[in-house]
């Protein structure tokens, strides 16, 4: 074999190591990357020193080949090259180095895979709910940033709804707080297979809970009213007992100038005159006003009533009405003077 192909062959295997060096950190770097927020500081600057460490040594084992090459490439050019044993020895010494490098990079990146786990484990317990497994209130409040400068920057609109549960306190104090958790696993099981187009889902605080929509504010509505429809003819079966629950919703759509703050505070009105309104139904806030969504039907009357008890349902029913009627009435004059305040 011809000098010159010694010399190419030890260039070529230096070169080769320094570019899959590069390669291979760079990638897996690039590909286990995560906020670095959670990571524990000392565990990541004791990575960060040996990955350093191993660096500058194999640095200093290049620059002592390069230093050989150097040597042997100028022998060659005197007429006066090295022993092929010298030039075996020098080869074995590279790819001995190769073979350690590849060892503490195989290391490198078991420990990048143990850190990336702890992060996402991490990550994840800070967005979500540990009860119901939906995202919590930081996560929420950040899906809703994004909306908004959606909404500024491009003028996309969408809409937030608020679902609390109703009478929760009373199934605590009447059922025990476990059965109270039951509820909420309950109801957050529905949320998530019923309003699966929502933007966001989140348990927003207590026994509330909200959602984000980039559909329109009546869409929202609609799917919140099913939504209630759905767990009022569901029950919770909890340490043998039988629980009846329902909800009441408020929903509101991003409109004009109005800020965050504004969107959830009409969103709120729509709920609190959901609950002021007979509870287990679902208001819209249009901007102006709050507006029933839910059809609310009417007790049915008894076939054969006798002449006291159809008296009886009379006077009920025209009480009932005068109470609904009331009721609106409040809820409405409510909205306007909190609107135009």
């Amino acid at each position: 074999m011809p000098p010159n192909t010694y010399v190419f062959l030890l260039g070529l295997v230096v070169g080769t190591s320094l570019l899959v060096f590069g390669l291979l950190l760079g990638y897996w770097l690039g590909k286990k990357a995560q906020p670095a927020e959670p990571l524990d500081r000392h565990e990541f600057l004791s990575f960060v020193k040996n990955l350093s460490s191993w660096t500058t040594e194999f640095s200093g084992d290049v620059n002592k080949y390069q230093t050989q090459l150097t040597s042997i490439d100028e022998k060659f050019r005197s007429n006066t090259p090295p022993p092929r044993e010298e030039m075996l020895e020098l080869l074995a010494q590279i790819m001995q180095a190769n073979r350690q490098l590849q060892s503490r990079l195989d290391s490198a990146e078991q420990k990048l895979e143990t850190q990336t786990d702890q992060i996402s484990s991490y990550l994840t317990e800070a967005r979500t709910d540990g009860l119901t497994g939906l995202l919590n209130r930081r996560a929420f409040d950040k899906a809703t940033d994004e909306l908004f400068t959606e909404w500024s920057n491009k003028n996309q609109s969408f809409s937030l709804g608020l679902i609390d549960i109703d009478h929760f306190k009373q199934i605590n104090d009447t059922y025990g707080h476990p059965a109270g958790d039951a509820v909420l696993q309950h109801i957050s099981r529905l949320i998530t297979s019923e309003l699966g187009h929502a933007y966001c889902l989140a348990r927003y605080g207590g026994e509330e809970f909200a959602m984000l929509s980039t559909r329109s504010s009546e869409d929202t509505a609609a799917a919140l009213d099913l939504l209630r429809d759905k767990v009022s003819k569901t029950q919770v079966t909890h340490d043998g007992k039988v629980i009846a629950v329902n909800l009441s919703a408020g929903a509101a759509q991003i409109v004009g100038d109005e800020r965050i703050g504004k969107l959830v505070r009409r969103a709120d009105e729509a709920l609190y005159a959901a609950k002021l309104g007979g509870r287990n139904r679902v208001y819209l806030h249009d901007g102006t006003i709050c507006r029933l969504i839910t059809q609310v039907a009417v007790q049915p009357q008894s076939k054969d009533p006798s002449p006291e008890s159809d008296a009886e349902l009379a006077i009920a029913h025209s009480s009932n009405s005068r109470v609904s009627e009331r009721l609106q009435r409040i809820v409405e004059e409510e909205s306007r003077r909190i609107f135009e305040r």
